[in-house]
């Protein structure tokens, strides 16, 4: 099947469905454009794997971890020109997962750095494994955004012993430019860091000008330092079938990865393997179809909102400014304008909102009409004299 613009303009009806983004705001007029998840129509190929497997009776125990693994290794081969081990790569249930399985292979009472402003998940990690978080503002001048490495090295602990980081990166949709990739390594060498890299936007390219580097690749040196998670979750919009790669090139961290998920993480299951096996295969224009109409997407998002957010070079995210309009409740402002939003604050910044851009077009420039009209009244009430 050759998909196209017409299939991404399908209205896909969620209900009743114990869909997350949807049923937050049940029963309402809003339109949820907050949490990570396209409401596109998941691939014809990958479920039509899942429906395959399903028509055999039982569901046992499974292995598929052969296939996945050589599913994954040829993906990166044709992706990205990168042949790695299969030797190398660990599954697990998801990339959230994965980042607090990496945070338990360091010592007791160690602490870890994580820039800023960054996907939720990531805030938690410390917390989650009694470690010390030392969250780092990222460099940032006129919405571009860059890992401060003065700032980082000024907040280094004796007993820090990583740096936690999203390439691309979420919230703000910015993919680290070959520079940083240039001196991440001198960082995380000089000060003994495993860096730890959650890959799983890199199929979205917005900017034709732009690639995703994958940073095992791209920094050699680094190879014994690294722990990079993928995913096709976000690609082929499968988010609740939990199956992510971990690749680590170091036998011994790889060990401890594994130890510490013995007993208490269950290796992945046989529809979310077949899944992910069928998106690591795909010879179809998915792809590259969902990335020209996420384009299309941002650019009318960018037309409406102008200097309020900055062009992603990746994702399908928009970080949109809104400290100017001293509101109190983002999140409750703009639902009371019909929109669900991400309030900032929980990625680290709450100068902004994170706005979802994946979805139908006809969906989107409704969700455009209520941000126009939310941005408005709330630049009218700042300049009403109180």
């Amino acid at each position: 099947m050759l998909y196209d613009k017409a299939y991404f303009d399908q209205i896909v009806d969620r209900s009743n469905t114990g869909s997350k983004k949807w049923d937050k705001y049940k029963n309402s007029e809003v339109i949820p454009f907050w949490v990570a998840d396209m409401d596109f129509a998941t691939p014809n190929f990958i479920l039509r794997s899942i429906q395959e497997r399903l028509n055999h009776p039982v569901m046992g125990y499974s292995d598929y971890e052969p296939q996945l693994n050589k599913s994954f290794t040829k993906w990166l081969l044709k992706k990205f020109d990168w042949e790695i081990d299969p030797g190398w790569v660990t599954w697990t249930p998801g990339v959230v997962p994965g980042l607090n399985l990496a945070a338990r292979c360091l010592l007791p009472d160690s602490s870890i750095l994580v820039p800023t402003p960054i996907y939720p998940p990531f805030l938690e990690i410390a917390e989650n494994t009694n470690l010390d978080g030392i969250p780092t503002k990222m460099k940032e001048e006129n919405f571009e955004y860059s890992l401060d490495f003065r700032l980082m090295s000024e907040k280094l602990k004796p007993e820090t012993q990583a740096i936690f980081i999203s390439n691309p990166q979420n919230p703000t949709g910015q993919s680290l430019s070959s520079n940083e990739l240039d001196v991440l390594p001198k960082f995380v060498l000089e000060n003994n860091l495993i860096l730890v890299s959650d890959e799983i936007h890199c199929d979205f390219i917005l900017n034709n000008s732009c690639a995703h580097l994958p940073i095992i690749k791209q920094c050699p040196s680094l190879k014994e330092q690294v722990i990079s998670l993928y995913s096709t979750a976000k690609t082929y919009n499968i988010p609740g079938l939990r199956c992510a790669a971990a690749v680590i090139p170091n036998s011994n961290l790889r060990d401890r990865f594994r130890k510490v998920m013995t007993g208490i993480v269950p290796s992945v299951g046989p529809l979310e393997s077949l899944a992910s096996i069928a998106a690591f295969s795909d010879e179809t224009n998915w792809s590259s179809e969902l990335n020209d109409y996420l384009k299309t997407n941002v650019s009318l998002l960018k037309q409406a909102l102008g200097n309020r957010m900055r062009m992603p070079e990746s994702t399908y995210l928009a970080w949109i400014y809104i400290d100017d309009l001293n509101l109190d409740d983002p999140e409750t402002y703009f639902a009371s304008h019909g929109l669900g939003i991400s309030p900032g604050y929980l990625f680290g910044d709450n100068r902004f909102i994170r706005f979802n851009f994946a979805c139908p077009k006809s969906l989107l420039i409704d969700g455009i009409k209520r941000l126009n009209i939310a941005i408005g009244e709330a630049e009218e009430n700042k300049l009403r004299p109180k």
